[in-house]
């Protein structure tokens, strides 16, 4: 998908028009301002599958996270039982 490029003047002169291509035509829109970042204009459905993909990542990465423990041979390992104990003791 190509995208187009336009300066925050462009889009401040003709900003319902812009919003329409991004909206109808489903176009995505780079919008540059001097000396700052540049942002961005998508679709909904586009920023709603950024977002599931961004918590699958994140989910991905927790999982990585907490697996790690696990791996090590090294890592105090308790029965359920002894889990149980130790939270109960702790209340």
């Amino acid at each position: 998908m190509e995208m187009r490029s336009l300066s925050s003047k462009q889009v401040r002169e003709c900003f319902t028009d812009t919003l329409n291509h991004v909206a109808c035509d489903l176009e995505h829109i780079a919008i540059k301002s001097p000396g700052k970042e540049t942002v961005y204009m998508i679709p909904a459905k586009d920023y709603e599958l950024f977002i599931k993909l961004l918590e699958q990542a994140e989910d991905k990465l927790d999982l990585e996270e907490a697996e790690k423990p696990m791996a090590n041979p090294e890592q105090e390992r308790l029965t359920f039982e002894e889990f149980l104990k130790e939270i109960y003791k702790n209340l």
